[in-house]
């Protein structure tokens, strides 16, 4: 049914939700999963070149982990006998999350988008709406939402 899905993580708890669902569905299908996290550089225009410097670095480590914790999760249902027929890859992005998104679902070809209702950061959803909303807004691709 599915070949390719993609999982945008943050690591927060909806995207990990998110996470269980399209592991699920690979599984059932066979399908190969890209996992992707974006480091947001939006703010490199509100902010000088220093804090932007120590904002990115704070988001790459919150971005690396959270893809950790996807490829930890994925190794141990292996380990337990599923999802073998499944393939892994995941990518750390830079850009608006919305956007990168948006771009990795028509680049990479994935015929189904996994992601949280919300995610880690709640001020995004203050000062520009959800990256989710966004997402569903203009995505082609079918998208579940979990939340």
């Amino acid at each position: 049914m599915y070949r390719r899905i993609l999982i945008p993580t943050d690591g927060s708890d909806d995207a990990r939700k998110a996470t269980e669902h399209a592991f699920r569905i690979a599984e059932m299908s066979g399908a190969d999963i890209l996992g992707i996290s974006v480091v947001d550089t939006s703010y490199r225009k509100v902010w000088d070149e220093d804090i932007s410097r120590r904002i990115e670095r704070i988001l790459r480590k919150q971005s690396e982990k959270a893809i950790s914790i996807l490829k930890d999760e994925f190794s141990s249902m292996q380990e337990n006998g599923r999802m073998k027929e499944c393939k892994l890859d995941t990518q750390i992005l830079e850009g608006n999350p919305a956007e990168v998104i948006l771009e990795t679902m028509e680049d990479e070809d994935v015929d189904l988008v996994v992601m949280g209702s919300s995610g880690k950061h709640g001020l995004d959803r203050i000062i520009s709406g959800s990256i989710t909303r966004k997402v569903l807004k203009s995505a082609e691709t079918p998208i579940l939402v979990v939340g």
